[in-house]
């Protein structure tokens, strides 16, 4: 049911911690299909912790909606994608707000480090899907980084675990990759004339678009493309 020796517990947290973390993970990448049903038995054994922390985290998990009850007693997984445009309008709300922020507070600094990550999403080859969503993640963190707001990052640093994902990046195109890139260099620029209703506008586009890719590579509806940005 678990990759093997992929998720271990950390030492310095509470056992029913590292198990919610660990399991939260594994569904949110796919790594526990959807429709799984959950046994606790072979759940603890796979983990080495008892039922009782196993448990606690078991609680939690049904609390975000990532299981749910099943038939005749314990639990089954979810699908973790059922609210992606939700999540996404969340983010999009997010990080919209967090970079009207770094248009006021980035420092010289941080725009070189976006510059310096845009020039490497522009060289990294398509096929690196783990290496593209590293850049990614690495972007969107430097931004929200910039807005110098705590509870912003803590807020996004929840979130983002349901919307970034290697197989997400799987189903970018060339052409949709070199749009998302172009649409970051964007960014930066406004970030750079320090104009936040640029940089919110280009943003909530940009999400938009991410939303919308992976709503249709999963089989669901999207909106109607957005003509509002240049393509790359």
């Amino acid at each position: 049911m678990l990759p093997h020796n992929t998720y271990r517990l950390a030492s310095r947290e509470p056992t029913w911690k590292g198990v919610y973390r660990n399991l939260r993970l594994a569904i949110l990448n796919l790594e526990i299909a959807p429709d799984t049903r959950l046994n606790e038995v072979k759940l603890a054994a796979a983990l080495g912790v008892s039922r009782t922390p196993l448990r606690e985290a078991l609680s939690r998990l049904e609390m975000d909606g990532l299981i749910g009850a099943a038939k005749g007693g314990g639990y089954i997984v979810t699908d973790p994608r059922e609210n992606l445009a939700d999540a996404y309008h969340l983010r999009a709300a997010l990080e919209g707000y967090g970079v009207r922020l770094a248009a006021e507070n980035i420092s010289a600094g941080q725009i070189a480090q976006l510059r310096e990550n845009v020039e490497a999403n522009r060289r990294i080859e398509l096929a690196d899907t783990r290496g593209r969503a590293a850049l990614n993640a690495e972007f969107h963190q430097i931004l929200i980084m910039a807005s110098r707001s705590p509870r912003l990052l803590q807020t996004y640093n929840n979130l983002r675990e349901w919307i970034m994902t290697d197989e997400d990046m799987s189903l970018h195109s060339d052409e949709s990759c070199r749009q998302f890139v172009h649409e970051h260099d964007l960014i930066v620029s406004a970030l750079e004339m320090r104009d936040g209703d640029m940089a919110d506008r280009v943003m909530r586009l940009h999400l938009r678009r991410a939303r919308d890719l992976l709503l249709e590579g999963k089989g669901r509806a999207a909106a109607p493309a957005d003509r509002e940005l240049p393509a790359a």
